[in-house]
């Protein structure tokens, strides 16, 4: 299988995938190594701040930490409250079992605000970043059901 790349040509042994080969002219290098350089590059972190400076970077922290902590815990005792009604034969009406709901999905939110720049990966060079890649993506994966969640079951219960 031959595959043109910015005017090399690219040999892929079908049988060991494992194994591409690049030539480049005359010459003719491991195309693994070609990959290894790129994704070094592609994913080399600088140290960035979209905030201005150490001080705001601080700041930002600072609220969204408070904020997300204190939107879980607000939460967390919807969801016990209403919780302890079930659990003593209480009946319940439909907002509470509503905000039961909202609340689940506003618990997952709001953590992932709390943990914030924890779980980015530290190579970001973010303040308090001490994560990895696989941190950021179930922290991205969480923050998406979360929020997700709250906008579809809010629609979900308008209609």
């Amino acid at each position: 299988m031959n595959v043109s790349l910015a005017g090399c040509q690219i040999w892929c042994n079908v049988r060991n995938v494992g194994r591409y080969r690049v030539r480049l002219a005359d010459k003719c290098c491991d195309f693994q190594e070609y990959i290894d350089t790129t994704y070094r590059t592609a994913m080399s972190y600088e140290p960035f701040s979209c905030l201005g400076s150490a001080r705001n970077e601080l700041i930002v922290e600072i609220f969204q930490k408070i904020s997300g902590f204190l939107s879980a815990l607000g939460s967390y005792f919807v969801v016990s409250d209403i919780a302890r009604k079930v659990w003593h034969g209480k009946a319940t009406d439909p907002y509470q079992r509503f905000m039961v709901g909202l609340s689940l999905y506003d618990i997952i939110f709001s953590s992932m605000f709390f943990l914030g720049a924890w779980l980015t990966p530290k190579e970001t060079g973010w303040l308090w970043a001490v994560g990895n890649t696989a941190s950021c993506t179930a922290q991205g994966f969480f923050f998406v059901v979360g929020g997700g969640g709250e906008l579809v079951y809010t629609r979900w219960q308008s209609c």
